[in-house]
């Protein structure tokens, strides 16, 4: 497993899961200290000596409750003091359910197009950076 062991930057990893009408799986936060309030994809930070595809499919399994044993990296995202890699789901199973509801407030599937206006800003970005092909963009709010 290739661990990840940058001192200082912050990694941040989200994963894309559609469902079988092409929506996305979005949270909305709570609790957290950042961007509360605010519907973004399942994610969070990679731990000490772990990997950014096992933090992303950790993340997406303990948030949302799905089974999902295989993400593809998508686009990366740097900003200011870290980088935010987004990841798609290629199969997933189970039913969407808030698996840490001290966290998230709501769950829902949404239209890429159509998402809802309290999106967090680099959701639509990277999603459209994805129908794109572009694989790395340097995200500035």
């Amino acid at each position: 497993m290739t661990t990840t062991s940058w001192t200082g930057i912050s990694i941040v990893v989200h994963t894309i899961a559609r469902n079988a009408r092409g929506e996305i799986l979005l949270l909305e936060r709570m609790n957290t200290g950042y961007m509360d309030g605010f519907y973004s994809l399942p994610g969070g930070h990679v731990e000490p000596g772990e990997s950014a595809t096992h933090a992303a499919i950790r993340e997406i399994c303990e948030e949302s409750e799905l089974v999902v044993e295989f993400v593809c990296p998508r686009v990366v995202m740097p900003f200011d003091g870290g980088v935010d890699i987004i990841f798609e789901a290629q199969e997933w199973e189970g039913v969407p359910t808030i698996g840490e509801p001290d966290r998230c407030s709501r769950i829902g599937w949404f239209h890429q197009h159509l998402l809802p206006q309290n999106v967090a800003p680099f959701v639509p970005k990277a999603l459209e950076l994805i129908e794109n092909g572009v694989w790395y963009f340097e995200f500035h709010d």
